[in-house]
């Protein structure tokens, strides 16, 4: 009774964003897995396909992000990030808008 009563605890934070490392844009591109391929503060790509991201406009950012995410990439490098996003040994589950667009302010600021 006690494992079921856990199961429904780490479910309910999960889902209410509990169980999130936290909401500020740096934490939240940590936490979705991007640091795994764009590096710390997106400056050192583990690729050359993939791109660094820090500096960039917002909202180029956001656009472009959100068309991958939902597969609309039209480049062999948004193929590779759709790809790591829904395997579940690379990245966490995809950003939500209000994520996406935390994380996206987050790396114009950086320089």
């Amino acid at each position: 009774m006690k494992m079921k009563s856990f199961v429904v605890l780490i479910a309910a934070m999960t889902v209410s964003g509990l169980g999130h490392a936290g909401n500020s844009g740096k934490e939240l591109f940590e936490y979705h897995g991007c640091i795994n391929c764009h590096g710390a503060d997106a400056k050192a790509p583990i690729s050359k396909m993939i791109p660094k991201l820090a500096g960039k406009p917002q909202g180029e950012l956001f656009t472009k992000a959100k068309k991958i995410l939902s597969g609309e990439g039209d480049t062999k490098e948004s193929e590779i990030m759709h790809a790591a996003f829904y395997s579940p040994a690379q990245c966490d589950v995809p950003p939500d808008d209000a994520e996406l667009t935390a994380i996206t302010t987050y790396l114009a600021s950086v320089k």
